[in-house]
């Protein structure tokens, strides 16, 4: 679990940036709200005490009101201007502080492979982010207001009772000490049950965002009435999370009404009425104690209210930090160099590698010359796909490594290695932004004229020139404005404008038709020529110009060779190109 500790490390790396504002803020709130407070009450009593002294002669009462109505002018004045000033300053402050906050999450949360994606909702993560920033902002304005001032009041009360009577501090002391000490009696309890709540929240809200992207699959088979249920006993559980929450607060509330009634109600008023029976104090200090009574209850009142609110905000935050301590499992080495490819020689030398339980490569050892031209094949599961993804690094390896040009590529700067790779995969990937934006997403320099070239190559220029708006059109969420063979060919025109010297074609023509593919095959051909490059294919007829072909099973390599000679040797390439239908293998053996 996250600790007070671990937290206020992190968000006070980003108050220093900006301490000599924070401090400001802090200074004029230590004072400006407790003064304004606790001096009204002891004007009020010099006021009443004049009046007291006057009451046979009002008129000559003037001169002597004149000093209290100055300095409660004065006051006003300068709780005024203090009071705006941390307010602009807090109006600059903050929203730095958010930004400042919100970009390091983000920064570190993308900084994972793809295998933490693929385990966590990308909705639960984005409310993190959000949880952070709004709560950390909510603390730093709790603690603004009111616990500092209340914190200060307290002192500056002690001090005000003094001088009216010890006996009033001594009393005001072990009522406040009481209090505090209830408010922090609940403050773990509180912390852990909103810590619940909050990932209750979490997990409900990523359950929703879930729904919400897979909206098509819920019309298409009308499972409305399932999400439903099924987000139901989410919500429950959330609902249930927030009213422990809320009750646990309102049992330290019910304690805090006892301690006032008896410390400040019963014991400072009882004592109040005693020694003014008695002629120990005047009716100014009556009403002078009595109001500054009324103002420490308030303070006080107030701070447990913004506790159980800090309580709550703290588990949010807590909560939302956890993200923080996920280690970021693609970080470079240190001291790691560049990649510099040549000819573009991919070596696995000893590669183990297990997905959860499943042992996929195990000692595996496999040399791709440099511009050889690679087919991959196998069933579904075979390991095809995690062969690619370990030479992109999306997954560290258990043992052995993996060279490029004699470069291990676990030593070597990862966004060399990416910039060095094309990869076309057979689901494309688009961001809800412009059509010239995801086709030069792996070049973001590239100027028009290389656009439209990669573009006409894909054959996606035709379609484009017929969407309102053109290159400069938004594709939507996940690209949902285009149709699969659409996306696909953006993603190629992507591959086409990267110009990398290692190539990987997952299933890169899939969703096009058969007219289309042919034109695509060609510029396709084009793209390969003097390029390493990696092809994985279930039509096994589009394998047919590759160098080599390797056969997959079961994370092992049973066959290689060209797809002629494969055939010929009548092993299992043979059996799967016997059994394709229309050109497309099956998901596993058919016996």
């Amino acid at each position: 679990m996250v600790s007070y500790k671990q937290l206020i490390t992190f968000v006070w790396q980003f108050v220093r940036k900006q301490k000599g504002v924070f401090l400001t803020i802090f200074l004029l709130d230590a004072f400006a709200w407790p003064l304004d407070s606790l001096m009204f009450p002891y004007i009020l009593h010099l006021v009443v005490d004049i009046f007291t002294r006057f009451e046979a002669d009002r008129a000559a009462a003037w001169g002597a009101l004149q000093g209290p109505i100055w300095a409660a002018i004065g006051l006003m004045v300068y709780v005024e201007i203090a009071s705006r000033t941390m307010g602009f300053l807090m109006a600059k402050a903050i929203p730095k502080l958010e930004a400042d906050i919100r970009m390091a999450m983000f920064d570190h949360i993308q900084h994972h492979s793809p295998r933490y994606f693929n385990e966590r909702f990308a909705g639960s993560l984005a409310n993190k982010m959000t949880d952070m920033t709004s709560q950390v902002d909510l603390i730093i304005q709790q603690l603004f207001w009111p616990v500092l001032p209340s914190i200060s009041a307290c002192f500056l009360g002690a001090g005000f009772f003094w001088f009216v009577n010890p006996i009033f501090t001594w009393v005001f002391l072990v009522w406040a000490v009481l209090h505090f000490y209830v408010c922090l009696k609940f403050a773990r309890p509180a912390d852990m049950y909103e810590h619940r709540h909050g990932e209750a929240r979490s997990s409900l809200l990523g359950k929703i965002v879930d729904s919400f992207t897979n909206n098509f699959a819920v019309n298409l088979f009308y499972r409305f009435r399932y999400e439903k249920n099924r987000t139901a006993s989410f919500q429950k559980v959330e609902e249930e999370t927030n009213r422990q929450a809320k009750t646990f607060v309102e049992k330290m509330r019910c304690y805090l009404s006892l301690v006032y009634f008896i410390g400040g109600f019963l014991g400072i008023n009882g004592l109040l009425l005693y020694f003014w029976v008695h002629g120990i104090i005047t009716t100014g200090q009556v009403v002078q104690v009595f109001a500054t009574m009324v103002s420490l209850a308030t303070v006080l009142w107030n701070l447990s209210s913004s506790l159980p609110l800090l309580f709550q905000s703290f588990g949010i935050v807590k909560q939302a930090y956890s993200l923080m301590l996920d280690p970021e499992d693609i970080l470079d080495e240190p001291g790691a160099k560049d990649l510099e490819i040549s000819s573009g020689q991919i070596v696995f030398d000893n590669v183990s590698f297990h997905y959860g339980e499943r042992k996929l490569f195990q000692n595996k050892h496999v040399q791709i010359r440099g511009g050889e031209k690679i087919g991959l094949v196998g069933f579904t599961g075979a390991g095809k796909s995690t062969f690619i993804n370990l030479i992109l690094r999306f997954f560290p390896l258990e043992e052995g490594k993996i060279l490029i040009d004699g470069q291990d590529i676990s030593a070597v700067k990862l966004e060399t290695l990416r910039k060095q790779i094309a990869l076309i995969p057979q689901d494309p990937v688009l961001f809800h932004r412009t059509l010239r934006e995801n086709i030069c997403y792996g070049k973001p320099e590239a100027e028009d004229g290389e656009i439209l070239r990669a573009s006409k190559l894909a054959h996606c220029d035709e379609f484009i020139g017929r969407i309102p708006g053109g290159y400069d059109a938004k594709v939507g969420e996940r690209g949902t404005k285009l149709s699969g063979g659409e996306k696909q060919r953006i993603a190629i025109a992507r591959a086409i404008l990267m110009d990398a010297p290692l190539l990987i074609l997952d299933e890169a023509t899939s969703a096009l038709d058969s007219v289309t593919e042919r034109y695509i095959q060609d510029s396709l051909e084009k793209l390969m020529k003097n390029r390493t490059t990696i092809v994985i294919a279930h039509r096994l007829s589009t394998l047919s110009r590759m160098d080599r072909i390797l056969v997959f099973d079961q994370g092992k390599i049973v066959e290689e060779g060209s797809s002629d000679f494969l055939i010929n040797e009548n092993g299992l390439y043979a059996h799967m190109w016997k059994m394709q239908v229309g050109g497309f293998l099956p998901d596993g053996p058919v016996s």
